[in-house]
């Protein structure tokens, strides 16, 4: 994840853990977590989903600490890696809060990435289309000669559903298939199947919500 109000290129690693006893399996097996975080969710769209249909999501985010204003592009996929274009910048948690739960506008944020979404969405105002929870675990993994963040998520939406899965972000793609191979051999170590989660959280949140975009 990039703190930039530049383009970026995020390159993830996305697997669906499938239930809570093997989300319990993983997590008993990495040990100590360096990190858990809450994550309060929110995605704006126009109500005919313009932004969708211009190829982006917006999502603002409560953290523990601060709050997160991020918009993504369609994703692609790149053998088990999928990769999107980003925009993000930092905003206070108090903030993020007040628009998540509709007090303050969130096209009244006033940064690179409202400015972007404007652009692709002219005088539109936004609405909430979904909201949901995240509980994040991260460790700290070694593959090969490199150290990876692993973040395990917990995923609570708004029909009372949880999902469980997998990410592991990454600088570039040079090394998939070692990465790949490390992570198909410590699911099979832990009987978890490998699947790769082949939706994001938001797409997910939608279908539970009953909400189709046209």
């Amino acid at each position: 994840m990039s703190d930039s109000t530049e383009l970026n290129r995020e390159i993830e690693i996305k697997l669906d853990l499938g239930s809570f006893t093997n989300y319990l399996k993983l997590v008993g097996f990495l040990g100590q977590i360096e990190q858990e975080d809450r994550h309060i969710n929110g995605f704006f769209d126009t109500e005919d989903y313009r932004l969708s249909k211009k190829g982006w999501a917006l999502r603002v985010r409560a953290e523990s600490k601060r709050g997160l204003v991020t918009v993504k592009s369609i994703p692609t996929r790149e053998g088990v890696a999928v990769i999107r274009q980003e925009i993000e910048a930092e905003i206070s948690r108090g903030h993020a809060l007040d628009v998540i739960n509709l007090a303050k506008d969130v096209m009244s944020i006033d940064n690179m990435v409202i400015e972007h979404v404007k652009q692709q969405v002219g005088g539109r105002s936004l609405t909430r289309l979904v909201m949901f929870e995240n509980v994040r675990q991260r460790k700290v993994f070694k593959i090969a000669d490199h150290s990876y963040l692993l973040e395990v998520d917990k995923t609570e939406y708004s029909d009372g559903s949880v999902d469980y899965e997998l990410e592991l972000e990454l600088a570039d793609t040079r090394n998939l298939e070692v990465i790949e191979d490390k992570l198909r051999r410590l699911f099979h170590s832990l009987d978890i199947p490998f699947v790769h989660q082949s939706e994001s959280k938001f797409h997910r949140a939608l279908k539970k919500a009953n909400i189709f975009q046209g």
